[in-house]
């Protein structure tokens, strides 16, 4: 009977492991998750309707954290930061501050008003930036240079702000406001102090991705790409759904993912910077809501309606093991079917552990999509670059991995 166990408990890791698809944690409770954050190995999750969650095994138990929390608006939290040890969270009820590690928590919201309209201060967020803090609140946006014991309103002030998703981009901080009234987001270039409507996007964002000179925005109506600081905007939406709500940005092995909320939300993954983007959603059931995104020990995690979601990091990029004999020597082949249309297969060996790049290029040289970027074993390869969203005609693709480095053409006829 115990060899009965050990071989069933066996297949039911051998077949979890082949999973590839987002997978529920089921230790962690069906109830919404706003926000997902991590520090020092420990994962924080802030419910909107049970307050804070931790888990310190990598998701096999999960701990409430709500002493303090002590009425039904203070449970309902938005985010959870950690700054200088000091662990602070938005709540409907307002800013939440604790100084033992999340054991206890007590309210520090003094200087945000109610707004007009509103029963309580509605913080959406918290954010710190060199020691300064700052929440975006119904009644206006707000700042504190003492760890939350009092806040100063800045310009911003009225009814419905709610900025959230603050994110520094090249010296200046961006926020995204998802109200639904103008202005569709602010930004300031000195620390906070006062503050700007961004006009320049469209629609009402939601969240904001700083990586080098691109700044990209989540929008209610799909993610978009600024490369001079926000001053114009062009869309990437292309493959998305009819209406996608783009919620947050991570970026694994070089590939952009995005989760989109309402409608069912989603999951959709980039190569090349949005130009293109495709689902990523696989098992997924229908959601009304999927948001923040976070890496933890080589996983994806999304916060949802539903729980907390996973996936794979390794899932990214489509790499399947051919063999794992050990190769005499690097080598890259010609993709086939070649001429093709709309997909192709690459098939690749490595002679070494080593961190391997497969990259796309159009005739002209640009980078269109990276099929591989990670660290492999000795082993060969094969990857599949679907290319329906590329026009005809001629492209490279590259394979580098330490001093090796070979390309090859293919042709794309549709």
């Amino acid at each position: 009977m115990k060899n009965l166990i050990l071989l069933q408990a066996l297949f039911i890791f051998f077949i979890s492991s082949l999973h590839a698809d987002w997978v529920k944690i089921n230790s962690f409770p069906t109830t919404w998750v706003n926000d997902i954050y991590i520090s020092a190995g420990v994962i924080y999750a802030a419910s909107p309707n049970t307050g804070i969650y931790r888990s310190t095994d990598g998701t096999l138990t999960w701990q409430q954290m709500n002493n303090g929390l002590n009425n039904q608006q203070a449970i309902q939290c938005k985010q959870i930061i950690i700054s200088g040890g000091i662990f602070y969270t938005a709540t409907v009820d307002g800013i939440y501050k604790s100084t033992d590690s999340g054991a206890n928590w007590v309210k520090k919201s003094s200087g945000i008003f109610v707004g007009n309209g509103a029963l309580y201060a509605f913080t959406e967020s918290i954010y710190e930036l060199n020691g300064v803090l700052y929440t975006g609140a119904y009644s206006g946006l707000y700042r504190s240079t003492d760890n939350a014991e009092s806040w100063v309103a800045t310009n911003i002030t009225g009814t419905h702000i709610w900025a959230k998703n603050f994110t520094m981009h090249n010296g200046t901080i961006f926020a995204a406001r998802e109200s639904g009234n103008l202005p569709n987001g602010y930004f300031s270039t000195n620390s906070g102090v006062t503050w700007q409507n961004l006009t320049s996007l469209n629609f009402p964002s939601i969240t904001f991705l700083s990586e080098g000179s691109n700044l990209f925005a989540g929008t209610i109506h799909g993610a978009w790409l600024s490369t001079n600081n926000g001053v114009s905007w062009m869309e990437r939406a292309q493959g998305l759904t009819p209406d996608p709500y783009n919620s947050s940005f991570v970026r694994v092995k070089g590939i952009l993912i995005s989760s989109l909320k309402f409608g069912g939300s989603g999951m959709y993954k980039t190569s090349n910077d949005g130009v293109l983007w495709e689902n990523f959603g696989q098992g997924l059931p229908f959601l009304t809501e999927i948001g923040d995104l976070a890496i933890f020990n080589n996983k994806i995690l999304t916060a949802t309606s539903g729980g907390i979601y996973q996936r794979n990091t390794s899932e990214v990029l489509g790499i399947k093991t051919i063999s794992n004999e050990v190769p005499t020597e690097y080598s890259l082949s010609q993709n086939y079917p070649n001429p093709f249309n709309p997909n192709s297969k690459i098939k690749f060996q490595i002679s070494k552990l080593s961190t391997v790049k497969l990259t796309v290029f159009d005739i002209l040289g640009k980078e269109t999509a990276i099929l591989v970027n990670e660290e492999l074993n000795p082993g060969t390869y094969e990857t599949e670059w679907n290319a329906s969203g590329y026009p005809s005609g001629v492209y490279y693709y590259m394979l580098e991995s330490g001093e090796y480095k070979d390309t090859k053409k293919m042709m794309l006829v549709k």
